[in-house]
C-alpha cells in the first residue's frame, strides 16, 4: 500500500460526495464544516471547493491558513485525511463555474461566493485496517 497511498489517495477523492474542511479559528480551536466534492481538481496537490465567502471559515483562513481536507466510504471502511494550506479565489465569472456545481450548491445561492483553493502537503490513507502517510515532496 506505501507505494500505492496517491492512487488509493485519488480513488477516494473522486468516488466521495462529502468532505470535511478544518481550519483554525481565532483561538487556535478547529472548526470543521463538511461540503460537497470539490468542483475543481488540479491534479492531486490542487482541490478547489466552492463556499460562501461570508463564512466563518474563510475568516479562519485569514488568519491561519493550514488546514485539513478529509472524505471517507463508510462502508469500506476507508478514509483520506489531506494536510496543506488554503487560500481564497474571487469569482470573476459565475457563469464560469456553474456547470460544475451540483444541485445542492445551486440552491445555496451565496451572496458573496468563493472559490476555496487548497495545496495538499501531507497524505493519510487509511485503508484495509492500515494507516499510511506520505508527504507530497517524497
Amino acid at each position: 500500500m506505501k507505494n500505492d497511498i496517491i492512487v488509493k489517495a485519488k480513488e477516494l477523492l473522486s468516488t466521495c460526495e462529502s468532505f470535511l474542511i478544518t481550519t483554525n479559528d481565532r483561538n487556535g480551536f478547529p472548526n470543521t464544516i463538511i461540503v460537497s466534492k470539490p468542483i475543481i481538481r488540479a491534479g492531486f496537490y490542487n482541490l478547489k471547493f466552492y463556499l460562501d465567502g461570508d463564512g466563518q471559515t474563510i475568516k479562519n483562513i485569514q488568519q491561519d491558513k493550514k488546514g485539513n481536507v478529509c472524505c471517507y466510504n463508510e462502508s469500506r471502511h476507508e478514509s483520506l485525511l489531506l494536510k496543506g494550506t488554503f487560500s481564497v479565489e474571487e469569482i470573476e465569472e459565475f457563469r464560469l463555474i456553474e456547470d460544475r456545481l451540483n444541485t445542492y450548491q445551486k440552491q445555496l445561492k451565496h451572496e458573496n461566493p468563493v472559490i476555496l483553493s487548497f495545496e495538499v502537503y501531507t497524505v493519510k490513507v487509511h485503508s484495509n485496517t492500515k494507516t499510511f502517510w506520505k508527504n507530497v515532496d517524497e
